[in-house]
């Protein structure tokens, strides 16, 4: 993620002695070989599923998003079965060291990763309506391949179309969830434009409507809220510090050696994306293996 200063000059590998001190032990961030970056995408493409079992065949790309039928008035959005999952102090302990990739990294060492003790990856599935990215399938299977809990993410493009159409096309082309323990649930990547005005042309009362389409009709065919993720500057900036998101899961993109200040409404993330290391963005889940675990199956409360 962080395609924008991806795209400026990859501002690329942090001191690994220096970024990660703190939350994540040195070595589980070692890695067997750097993976070579990839070609710049020609047009508005860029910048987030795991079982050790084989998946029969990888879903094909839709063509044109399928319409979903309507919500009819009243109708209450479906939601997991499984209790919610209570994390610890998020503060505390070493948490799980994690990565997302997509396009990008062309060349990952998924093994190596898996064996330094990273057990989660985003893999990148799609951006606005019409993009859907080509290493999606071959990056899940591999990261299924070696065990690591996986889902996926949308890069989102505001000033293309609704928040609606964008969440349908990316539940239908790769970023679906499913109760399995191995699922992590969809993301959903909300950063600065590249090119234009910073928050993609929307008022901040229409990027909160975006958002909130985007999330509602997610949650509506998947049965899981997205997590959202975002640095704090692109939330207060674009939202205008809203706060009625607070319930779902917080990825925060804040590259330091601590997370800094959060977006507002939220008390504590789920997920962060600390560093680049090895051209790969590395993150954080703030609890046990088994917590992540039971985050794949279930809500947080």
């Amino acid at each position: 993620m962080g395609e924008w200063g991806r795209l400026r000059g990859r501002w690329a590998v942090l001191a690994v002695a220096a970024a990660m001190a703190g939350c994540v032990a040195p070595s589980a961030f070692q890695t067997g070989s750097a993976p070579a970056p990839s070609d710049v995408a020609p047009t508005a493409s860029a910048a987030l599923e795991s079982t050790a079992v084989q998946v029969a065949g990888a879903p094909s790309p839709a063509a044109t998003p399928t319409p979903a039928a309507p919500v009819p008035q009243g109708a209450t959005l479906p939601t997991p079965s499984a209790s919610p999952v209570e994390l610890a102090e998020w503060r505390d302990g070493e948490g799980l060291p994690g990565f997302d990739v997509s396009r990008y990294q062309q060349t990952v060492d998924w093994a190596g990763l898996a064996s330094a003790g990273h057990a989660f990856v985003y893999v990148k599935a799609t951006e606005g309506t019409a993009h859907r990215s080509p290493t999606h399938d071959e990056q899940s299977e591999a990261a299924r391949d070696v065990g690591l809990i996986q889902g996926a993410y949308h890069y989102a493009r505001p000033n293309q179309s609704s928040g609606t159409l964008q969440a349908r096309f990316f539940n239908s082309s790769g970023g679906s969830w499913t109760a399995d323990g191995h699922t992590l649930p969809g993301a959903l990547d909300l950063e600065f434009a590249e090119d234009g005005p910073e928050c993609h042309g929307l008022s901040q009362a229409e990027m909160r409507t975006w958002v909130r389409e985007f999330s509602d009709e997610y949650r509506r065919l998947s049965g899981r809220i997205p997590v959202i993720y975002t640095k704090t500057e692109v939330w207060d900036q674009c939202t205008g510090g809203d706060t009625s998101f607070a319930d779902h899961p917080l990825w925060l993109y804040d590259h330091a050696d601590a997370p800094g200040r959060l977006p507002a409404g939220w008390d504590r993330p789920t997920l962060w994306q600390r560093a680049i290391v090895d051209d790969l963005d590395r993150s954080v889940f703030f609890g046990s293996r088994d917590q992540l675990v039971a985050w794949a199956s279930a809500p947080l409360r």
